[in-house]
């Protein structure tokens, strides 16, 4: 089953060019990503974005982390995660996803 994952980052005051950066290369980088199917970035009203993403496993999400890592610490630099919710079944151990991220919730796919 796929996962999603709906994040929302609120950049640090004066860091909003420094995030757009790091958010772009992310995007870039996911396209090019076998496991990646959906990898957007939103931008709130409030100043914050939100990025929805959906994977085709929880191994491709693992993955999307490991070959992100460096945009992605550049991103925690800039930004505060402000909450990260992973969708999936019951088979993908969410909960577990979740626990990886700060502020995050995991969500099983009812039916």
């Amino acid at each position: 089953m796929s996962i999603y994952l709906r994040v929302e980052i609120t950049p640090h005051d004066g860091k909003q060019a420094e995030f757009e950066t790091a958010a772009k290369a992310l995007v870039a980088q996911a396209a090019d990503e076998p496991g990646t199917l959906t990898y957007r970035v939103f931008a709130g009203a409030s100043g914050g974005y939100t990025f929805i993403e959906e994977y085709v496993d929880a191994a491709a999400s693992a993955e999307h982390g490991k070959t992100g890592r460096e945009l992605l610490a550049q991103l925690g630099a800039v930004a505060t995660i402000d909450r990260v919710d992973v969708y999936g079944g019951p088979e993908d151990n969410v909960e577990k996803m979740a626990k990886v991220f700060p502020n995050g919730t995991g969500h099983t796919q009812a039916f």
